[in-house]
């Protein structure tokens, strides 16, 4: 069995750490599917069954809030992680697809002010106001969902990738450069377009 975890299981990791540090004591399985958006608990025992066999935690049996973090043998590890860069996006398939991963980069987990699930190069200088030039890595955080104003990670037209910031009023929603030059760009309903993510930070010279 791999020892190294699944984006889900970091994330879960990450929040039973996050209430340990803050609140005092784990969290529940059902506290924690709630934030993992996860509705059955059976599921969200089968990842916490995996930290474990990964020596990740420890279940002390018949507690509802008796799991234990173990320390890592790898001092590095709890500064570390492993992501995805995204190649080639082909057409009509999601921003991250495993089959499109080139190689996978160690970064701190310092570095992103947002937990990223996988990188991407930029291509362009459409955004270059916002700090983010060509051939920049960008770490994205999966999600579907975005608020007026944030920057994000979006497909259009089933093959086209772009990072913009998203302008969303009532039923207007257009993708805004920052740069000289650039036009906003505005979806056509009949558009096979999607929010991919959310901009959680860059890596350059990577």
């Amino acid at each position: 069995m791999s020892l190294q975890l699944t984006t889900r299981q970091s994330n879960i990791l990450d929040f039973i750490r996050d209430r340990l540090e803050h609140a005092g004591q784990a969290p529940t399985l059902e506290e924690i599917g709630q934030a993992m958006g996860l509705a059955n608990v059976s599921a969200v025992l089968k990842h916490v069954r995996s930290l474990e066999a990964k020596g990740r935690l420890q279940i002390e049996p018949n507690r509802s809030r008796g799991i234990r973090l173990v320390a890592t043998l790898d001092p590095a590890d709890a500064d570390t992680m492993e992501l995805p860069l995204v190649g080639r996006i082909a057409a009509g398939e999601p921003l991250f697809s495993g089959s499109r991963v080139e190689r996978t980069l160690r970064v701190s987990r310092w570095v992103f002010p947002l937990k990223p699930d996988y990188l991407v190069r930029v291509v362009g200088d459409s955004m270059r106001d916002e700090g983010i030039l060509d051939q920049d890595i960008v770490g994205v955080h999966a999600t579907p969902v975005a608020r007026h104003g944030q920057v994000v990670a979006a497909r259009i037209g089933g093959d086209r990738f772009t990072i913009k910031r998203l302008y969303w009023q009532g039923d207007v929603i257009r993708l805004l450069p920052n740069s000289p030059g650039y036009q906003p760009i505005t979806p056509d309903p009949s558009d096979d377009f999607a929010i991919e993510g959310l901009f959680a930070g860059l890596l350059r010279g990577a």
